[in-house]
């Protein structure tokens, strides 16, 4: 196991990597999409042939849409709105949804008993995300996913997943910190299991 301060290290080099996505995201994608925007909002007003007019209107609105659509995936990158207002459940087909074509992975993720406390969610959620990503590159889409309770835990597996998890050192790390623990079950299953709670405070013994 790496040393706490290499892990540091390896969290803080994931940190800077997702935000130069997102800056790069923002700078190339929804900077060019803006600037499609303000052009066609320009031709419009010089425009005096209506069918010319409605056609620039319309690729307008057309790219507003896609625009709208690159800020939501980025902030559900950043931050899935369903993990707060929905579950770790919705949160986690959600991210299916965006890796997967439909049918292209075997999910079960029903919705748990009772909801996690949110900061062993959101461990959860970058947990899956890792295995998500990871699982996305099997060309056949073979991999399979699941999410069960386990009486005072509740546990997400992945099974059939391809070569060796990135940061697999940091993951188990960070799912030791939250009270649980990622298991590699014969190289290419995992299975992260963690408590709905912090583990309650032990009373001392009666003098």
């Amino acid at each position: 196991m790496p040393s706490p301060s290499a892990l540091l290290l390896q969290l803080f080099r994931l940190q800077e990597e997702e935000r130069a996505r997102v800056g790069r995201a923002l700078h190339n994608q929804v900077g060019q999409a803006l600037s499609a925007i303000r052009m066609g909002a320009h031709l419009v007003q010089s425009e005096d042939d209506a069918d010319l007019r409605a056609e620039d209107l319309h690729e307008i609105i057309r790219a507003s849409d896609e625009t709208v659509a690159i800020l939501r995936d980025l902030h559900a990158r950043l931050h899935p709105p369903q993990l707060d207002a929905i579950g770790l459940d919705a949160a986690l087909r959600a991210e299916v949804e965006r890796h997967f074509a439909p049918g292209t992975l075997s999910v079960s993720l029903p919705p748990l008993p009772r909801a996690p406390q949110a900061d062993l969610a959101l461990v959860a959620f970058r947990i899956g995300q890792a295995l998500l990503r990871q699982a996305a590159t099997r060309a056949d889409g073979g991999a399979q996913v699941t999410l069960t309770d386990d009486d005072d835990a509740f546990v997400l597996s992945a099974h059939h997943i391809p070569g060796d998890l990135p940061d697999a050192a940091l993951w188990r790390a960070l799912a030791s910190a939250a009270g649980g623990r990622l298991d590699d079950e014969g190289g290419s299953h995992w299975r992260l299991r963690l408590p709905y709670g912090p583990a309650p405070a032990t009373s001392p013994d009666p003098a």
